[in-house]
């Protein structure tokens, strides 16, 4: 089976600028010294090893595998319903299940971090630098994996969040 550390798409992508320095005066105080980056961060799901949750090869291993009976695993891909229950079931006692190791992919994800700074001169060898960071700008909510032990009740479902809610900060540094 696949890695547990597997991932089909694995993104990131940076971006800065700044803008230029203006000669007049009233352009240079509004717009110098801005300076805009951000980084947009993707991968694809997972890899979901659906387990048996039992001991059915009275062998004492854990996490045995499920056995696979029906080809539509994935249900309609929500929090209550990632994963089909009835394309699954627990092996025959005495039996290994028929489920490939993390033959399954969990929810993909995707968040996008912005930092909007200025620099502000005021003497010639001390400044101010005024910074507003935002991680997850877009409050994008990446669902966690879904439950893959077949013997749990919630078998399926997504009860966790994967990374972070909205985070910002402000700060200001000064340089002498």
């Amino acid at each position: 089976g696949y890695c547990d550390q597997d991932r089909t798409h694995l993104a990131s992508l940076s971006l800065g600028v700044q803008t230029p320095e203006f000669a007049s005066s009233p352009m240079r105080f509004a717009l110098s010294g801005w300076r805009a980056s951000g980084i947009l961060s993707a991968r694809s799901g997972s890899p979901l090893n659906v387990t048996s949750g039992r001991d059915n090869a009275f062998n004492g291993q854990t996490l045995q595998r499920a056995d696979q009976v029906g080809d539509d695993v994935y249900g309609n891909k929500s929090l209550s319903q990632f994963l089909n229950p009835a394309a699954f079931a627990q092996p025959a006692n005495g039996t290994l299940g028929s489920f490939r190791r993390n033959d399954l992919k969990g929810p993909g994800y995707w968040t996008i971090d912005l930092a909007l700074s200025r620099l502000v001169r005021f003497a010639a060898s001390q400044n101010l630098e005024l910074r507003l960071e935002a991680f997850n700008l877009l409050n994008n909510f990446n669902w966690g994996n879904p439950v893959t032990n077949f013997g749990s009740g919630n078998f399926g479902r997504i009860q966790t969040q994967s990374g972070s809610p909205r985070i910002m900060q402000f700060g200001v540094k000064y340089g002498f």
